[in-house]
């Protein structure tokens, strides 16, 4: 092939890159045009989108919560047959099965137990409630006829407005509830939809739990064949951080609700409080909210208590209080422990930012979420300075000058001289609280 057959080949192949080129970003373009003129359109098909998923986010998430529990099955069964076998791979089916049904009885235990422990309770709290305003109504009109004295004309108005509470409900209910009719078939409609996704979400979960292996797998065989294996190895290393630091706060977090929440359940007892069981299980399940938890928890349950009883409410605040600090400061640290190590100022960030972005879920999972990005962000700042050859241990910069502290003297000077000589020391220390 001679030198100008070759230039035109070139030539034509640079025409055929560029012109691929174009077209993918003039494509773009109209596309994020589109989006923009039509963000309606486009939110009503994400909505949809995440409804015909949900079976799916539902089934990962139990899988991912079921994970350990299932590999210690798997484990403590196939080590105890495989002594008395000469089939191993019959072995490990038969523990992957066993281990299967225990994950699936653990999660049907946890979903009946829960609806059984608080479905009793709450019907009786609402009915009480219901029932209590009545009675209520009455208390409060005593209390203005014996107070208010001094001003007739407005206990006769206040009265005359206590009376009506009863014929303006009755009115009320035949104007709005009556024609949601159609309203309430619809709640009906959307809960057995909700119960539907969650046994699909929970053969979901069945698959992945007896395929996470093969799917781990088939994620390594196509980031070895996409990328270089110094890229690659970034990639596992990642993923191994991200399963790391979700999987111990989420599995942390879950324990240290079971323990708020016995706990609250003890207190309430002792202190003979109403509605313990539903309260308890209230601020057991929000406490898994980060910093927020015990007192987004405690708000609605004092507001309850104020209308039964208001002493009550006054005793049950005072004990959040005392739960919280406890569970912020010993029974928290010593379950998590340095899972996320986030400074607090930081896990209050990705808390609201997160909340705000994403909502509850935002809440939940902003906090293990930004500990990655603090990690790997932390991560290339120590690799600059090293490269810089300077010490990467942040109480080496912070400044104690204004209060005339001597910093080596206080924190110990073995801390930063061998913070001063490279390669010494731990580079990535954590962040101090």
């Amino acid at each position: 092939m001679d030198e100008k057959t070759t230039n035109k080949m070139k030539l034509k192949e640079s025409f055929l890159k560029y012109g691929v080129l174009y077209f993918v970003v003039g494509a773009g373009l109209i596309l994020v045009y589109y989006c923009i003129n039509h963000v309606s359109v486009l939110a009503s098909g994400l909505a949809k989108i995440n409804d015909i998923l949900m079976p799916f986010y539902l089934g990962i998430i139990m899988a991912y919560l079921m994970c350990p529990l299932y590999n210690a099955t798997v484990r403590w069964i196939y080590r105890a047959k495989k002594e008395r076998s000469a089939a191993p791979l019959r072995e490990l089916r038969l523990a992957k099965f066993l281990a299967t049904i225990v994950a699936v009885l653990a999660i049907l235990g946890i979903v009946v137990g829960f609806f059984a422990l608080i479905g009793p309770d709450l019907w009786e709290s609402v009915t009480g409630l219901v029932l209590g305003i009545p009675e209520a109504t009455a208390k409060v009109q005593n209390w203005i006829n014996a107070h208010i004295v001094e001003n007739p004309a407005l206990v006769d108005l206040l009265e005359d407005k206590l009376e009506n509470i009863s014929t303006m409900a009755i009115e009320w209910a035949q104007e709005k509830l009556l024609p949601g009719a159609g309203a309430i078939l619809s709640g009906v409609v959307g809960t057995l939809s909700m119960v539907a996704d969650f046994f699909v979400a929970l053969i979901i979960c069945i698959y992945i739990l007896n395929s996470k292996e093969a799917f781990s797998a088939q994620g390594k065989k196509l980031v070895l064949a996409v990328c270089k294996p110094q890229k690659a190895e970034k990639i596992f290393t990642f993923g191994k951080i991200c399963n790391e630091t979700f999987g111990g706060f989420i599995n942390g977090k879950i324990i240290d609700s079971i323990i708020i929440g016995i706990l609250c359940f003890i207190a309430m007892s002792a202190l003979k409080l109403p509605m313990a069981i539903l309260i308890s299980v209230v601020v057991g399940v929000t406490n898994i909210i980060p910093f927020f938890g015990p007192f987004i928890g405690a708000i609605p349950s004092i507001l309850i208590l104020l209308i039964v009883e208001p002493i009550a409410a006054l005793k049950f605040a005072i004990m959040v209080l005392v739960l919280q600090q406890l569970d912020g400061n010993v029974i928290g640290p010593k379950i998590l422990g340095k899972t996320t190590k986030l400074a607090s100022f930081w896990v209050m960030f990705a808390i609201i930012v997160g909340g705000g972005l994403f909502g509850l879920p935002g809440m939940i999972l902003g906090v293990p979420v930004f500990a990655v990005i603090y990690a790997y962000t932390s991560g290339a700042i120590n690799s600059k300075l090293r490269e810089k050859e300077m010490p990467t241990d942040t109480l080496v910069y912070e400044d104690f000058s204004k209060y005339r502290i001597d910093k080596e003297e206080v924190f110990g000077k073995e801390r930063f001289e061998a913070a001063r000589r490279l390669g010494e020391r731990d580079t990535k220390p954590a962040p101090r609280e």
